[in-house]
């Protein structure tokens, strides 16, 4: 019980915190906390030059996809649809993905932001083809997007690594690559998209 309390209590104290800073009233900031604390969550906050960066992967796309099950076997091809659009003040991108995957309708979602008090690219990815979030992060650099996501192995139950890049040949054109563990444990490439901007 005193762990809720415990708990309760930081999740109202972060929540006041937020919202004495919205506000921007420094008088209540002296009043109610540290002002270098104040300071920190604003910073934490507040949307920069890599939120920028976010607003390139905006837009309606058509995608080809290719996909290898199996490393030494012929990739299968699919074709799909993605959207993606900026959340809460430019601070996440959403996507959702749908197309045909294996002879069935596929959906995915997923969300990538700017993490400032880690200083790294963050990411989540669900799909209708598992039930579980496949967490990712990494960094943005001149050759584009490079993350590194965990997610549960169904068959052995065990975090499986995986490597994703995502680069841009021009404004209207994603390219999207993820390297999986092999079945011989070596990584391979799983995955390559391209997305072709219709608006």
């Amino acid at each position: 019980m005193k762990r809720w309390v415990c708990i309760s209590l930081a999740v109202a104290s972060m929540f006041a915190m937020a919202v004495i800073a919205v506000a921007g009233d420094e008088k209540k900031a002296d009043a109610h906390g540290d002002p270098a604390a104040m300071a920190a969550w604003m910073a934490a906050a507040t949307p920069g030059e890599h939120h920028e960066h976010l607003k390139k992967l905006a837009g309606n796309f058509d995608y080809t996809m290719k996909s290898w099950m199996d490393p030494s076997a012929p990739p299968m091809e699919t074709t799909g649809k993605r959207t993606a659009h900026l959340l809460l003040g430019g601070r996440y991108l959403e996507e959702k993905i749908t197309g045909d995957f294996m002879g069935t309708t596929f959906e995915g979602i997923g969300t990538l932001g700017y993490d400032n008090v880690g200083k790294q690219y963050v990411g989540t990815w669900i799909d209708n083809m598992s039930t579980g979030i496949m967490a990712s992060h990494g960094t943005c650099g001149k050759d584009g997007w490079e993350m590194t996501g965990e997610s549960l192995d169904p068959q052995t139950g065990k975090l499986v690594k995986s490597r994703h890049k995502l680069t841009m040949p021009d404004e209207n054109t994603l390219f999207m690559e993820m390297w999986m563990p092999g079945p011989d444990g070596k990584e391979y490439k799983w995955m390559e998209m391209t997305c072709k901007r219709t608006s």
